[in-house]
């Protein structure tokens, strides 16, 4: 369940660092690290947040 959501959520575009912490809380999690090791079982959701990661990691680094 968690991992399709997270893929729905992917393909629609939603903000999935902001929808996580909602699973989180849904499932009852304590730390978010939790959540997301759902992610490393599945090669394309980890391809797609490392993606993301680089991305994030580049606009941080411009505006340093």
């Amino acid at each position: 369940m968690v991992v399709r959501r997270v893929q729905l959520w992917h393909e629609g575009g939603a903000s999935i660092e902001h929808a996580m912490f909602w699973l989180c809380t849904y499932l009852g999690h304590a730390n978010i690290s939790d959540t997301y090791w759902y992610l490393t079982g599945t090669p394309e959701l980890m391809e797609a947040v490392g993606v993301r990661f680089e991305r994030f990691v580049r606009q941080g680094a411009g505006h340093a």
